[in-house]
């Protein structure tokens, strides 16, 4: 049976876990710096997940407090912009929270399309 569409757009894998998950799989594509990591995920979510330096910047710090990511400045000698790359275990977080991601995803994908083909069929 499939679910309600207002059970999939707040279901149990929300913002708080998409967000994490877009930044650790951007990073693992190639290292890069919050501002640079707002601008990737501006480019493929438009204004779908809202994303500001009051957002980024807290999440960065804290991913790299997990160990998830390891952050290093990008001029040692002065501070200059915050290159992150994943870590191992960064890595194996991110296979974990896609793996639980992915059915929550394929249910958002066909609430959609099941929403796109009653307006316009």
């Amino acid at each position: 049976m499939s679910r309600k569409v207002d059970e999939v757009l707040r279901g149990p894998i929300k913002s708080k876990t998409i967000f994490p998950a877009l930044v650790l799989a951007l990073v693992n594509q190639r290292p890069d710096h919050g501002y640079g990591l707002m601008q990737r995920i501006e480019a493929i979510c438009g204004d779908l997940v809202a994303v500001n330096t009051n957002k980024i910047y807290p999440l960065l710090r804290r991913l790299e407090e997990r160990g998830f990511l390891l952050g290093t400045w990008e001029h040692p000698n002065k501070r200059s912009r915050r290159i992150y790359s994943i870590t191992p275990d960064g890595e194996d977080r991110l296979v974990r929270i896609k793996g639980a991601m992915l059915p929550y995803l394929e249910q958002l994908e066909a609430a959609i399309g099941r929403l796109k083909s009653e307006l316009y069929t």
